[in-house]
């Protein structure tokens, strides 16, 4: 049997967890769990980075115990990144998505490069949170921490050097900054030298599967090789999908991420056009698809609920949903007015008001016009990605903690009207090991490993029953 720790951190909480392989199946097995919560900096919405690598220590004891640990990646979100000075510190504390400041750059942004020109460049979607507006809101608003900058460091590569002493940057979260080629999946000289960066400050990029080097002896935590994994958490996600023709999927967390798996990448008007992006995924491929507002307003409203007194589970909110009769209003979940966190049924009845839609009035019809919207997102995104790709998927691979609910996969099924297989629901977990046993050797390549997964966990399926009003309007 070989053990392998993934490190697995969401935009919300964070997990250890074993990987033990044997006889061709996969077993997982959660050591550690913890939040993974926003602090504010100096009045910045920040990311605490030193509670979470005692978190990473606490969840590599943890494995210790139980298991002899072979190896240990590490996957995270996207675009937010720490900055290292001279001396191989950290300066200040790495910001957080939700945080960031970048507008007044985003306006500017003209006078570096046409938005047509940036995305022929680099592929991704344009967003606000992107690293790219981020490091240039830096420079702007903080030039003391960016010319103090030596090396800039995604958040998984930067646990990764708190664990080896080693820098690097791995390709799939490298992808997500804006920065890379979506050809040669490399840092783009062109967007360097048009934004009059400093080609320094951005690490090697390594493929996935590199053994970066071992933990440092003076932590403690016994002899592991640190593999960079795909450590965007959707590249380790698609990764695990046990497909064998070409689909759709849905990695769902706090964000969507709704896309298909592609050979190259697209750059057509309509890509543009719908703001559709292009990031790496192993071997080089690109993962086509969408950064949609996921699970966090379901989220966010069951925070509101707890701080008033009432604690709903998820399955008491399910029943609530399925109770509720009424029709409720359709929200677009990726307006700005719900991007922070805060009061969300204050901002789902404003919502509602402003666009002339009966405002909810208790929390089954709260999280029901949660759900029903995103599902309706879902819809809209799949249409842009069967037009920009020329391609119609009969199915949805709905992967991560959303395909838990049988409820939310059957009104996904209803919504777009198309099948629906959920699971495996650790999707970024099971990445991370398998892109580990691969690096390892123990499995030969991806095709295999989807067979694994086939063989390692139970895939749902969900037929559309009914046409969606939803779709219908």
């Amino acid at each position: 049997m070989t053990n392998v720790l993934a490190m697995d951190f969401g935009a919300s909480s964070g997990r250890a967890i074993v990987g033990c392989y044997e006889d061709g199946k996969i077993q997982l097995d959660e050591t550690h769990r913890f939040e993974n919560g926003p602090i504010y900096f100096e009045d910045k919405l920040s990311w605490d980075v030193e509670k979470l690598f005692s978190e990473i220590k606490q969840g590599i004891k943890n494995s210790n115990q139980k298991y002899e640990i072979t190896s240990l990646g590490i996957d995270t979100w996207g675009v937010d990144f720490g900055l290292i000075d001279e001396y191989g510190d950290l300066i200040g504390v790495p910001m957080h998505y939700r945080g960031v400041n970048t507008e007044k750059i985003l306006k500017r942004i003209s006078d570096f490069i046409s938005l047509q020109d940036l995305y022929d460049s680099t592929g991704n979607q344009i967003m606000k949170i992107n690293t790219l507006f981020q490091i240039l809101s830096i420079r702007e608003y903080y030039p003391d921490q960016y010319f103090k900058t030596r090396k800039i460091l995604m958040i998984s590569d930067l646990f990764n050097y708190m664990l080896t002493g080693k820098m690097a940057a791995e390709r799939s979260i490298a992808s997500t900054t804006q920065l890379t080629n979506p050809y040669s999946k490399d840092w783009s000289k062109k967007i360097v030298d048009n934004f009059n960066l400093n080609a320094q400050l951005l690490p090697e990029i390594v493929d996935e599967g590199n053994q970066l080097g071992s933990i440092r002896k003076n932590l403690n935590l016994g002899d592991i090789q640190v593999i960079n994994v795909c450590q965007h958490d959707t590249a380790s996600a698609v990764l695990s999908i046990p497909a064998t023709s070409p689909f759709l999927f849905i990695s769902c967390g706090t964000w969507s991420l709704v896309g298909t798996e592609l050979n190259h990448p697209i750059l057509n008007e309509k890509a543009l056009k719908y703001n559709l992006t292009n990031e790496s995924g192993f071997n080089k491929t690109t993962e086509f698809l969408k950064n949609c507002t996921g699970l966090w307003i379901v989220q966010e409203l069951r925070r509101n609920y707890h701080e008033a007194g009432i604690d709903f589970s998820y399955e008491e909110i399910t029943e609530m949903v399925k109770n509720t009769q009424d029709t409720v209003c359709v929200i677009d979940t990726d307006d700005d007015l719900f991007n922070e966190p805060g009061d969300m049924r204050q901002r789902i009845a404003q919502y509602a008001a402003d666009s002339q839609q009966k405002v909810p009035t208790g929390p089954g019809e709260f999280f029901k016009c949660a759900y029903e919207s995103l599902a309706q997102k879902y819809f809209e995104t799949i249409k842009e990605i069967e037009d920009a790709t020329g391609e119609t998927y009969p199915e949805i691979h709905v992967v991560g903690g959303g395909s838990k609910s049988k409820y939310f996969c059957q009104l996904i099924a209803n919504v777009t009207q198309k099948n629906v297989l959920a699971g495996p629901a650790e999707a970024t977990a099971m990445g991370n090991v398998l892109m580990q046993l691969i690096s390892l050797g123990e499995i030969k390549d991806v095709a295999e490993a989807r067979k694994i997964v086939a063989n390692s966990v139970t895939i749902e399926s969900f037929a559309p029953l009914q046409k969606s009003k939803l779709v219908e309007e």
